[in-house]
């Protein structure tokens, strides 16, 4: 059962660097089966990150928020971390309706 997560930090850097470190840290978030559905910044704050990721499990939540290696990946591109929140979203939802819109 994969579990869906709703995100929120505060950036510092931009959006264009936090993508950047996200795709150079690919091999690292399948190593904990992390995907994200969504991520985009405020229309009004560009320092506000809103994502919607999928983890398989509760364990590899935990172990993508005691990834130390990560965590500071994170920061360096400009993430302040103590502002992160993260919210599981309940099993009852649905997604791409009517239809998907991909922006890459």
């Amino acid at each position: 059962m994969s579990i869906l997560v709703k995100g929120q930090i505060t950036i510092t850097k931009g959006f264009d660097t936090w993508q950047k470190m996200v795709y150079a840290q690919d091999a690292k978030l399948k190593e904990h089966g992390i995907k994200f559905l969504f991520a985009g910044t405020e229309k009004d704050n560009p320092h506000q990150l809103h994502v919607i990721m999928m983890f398989p499990s509760m364990e590899a939540i935990q172990a993508f928020g005691a990834d130390d290696e990560l965590t500071e990946k994170r920061r360096e591109a400009g993430a302040v971390i103590e502002s992160g929140v993260m919210t599981p979203i309940s099993g009852d939802y649905f997604t791409n309706y009517p239809e998907a819109f991909i922006k890459n």
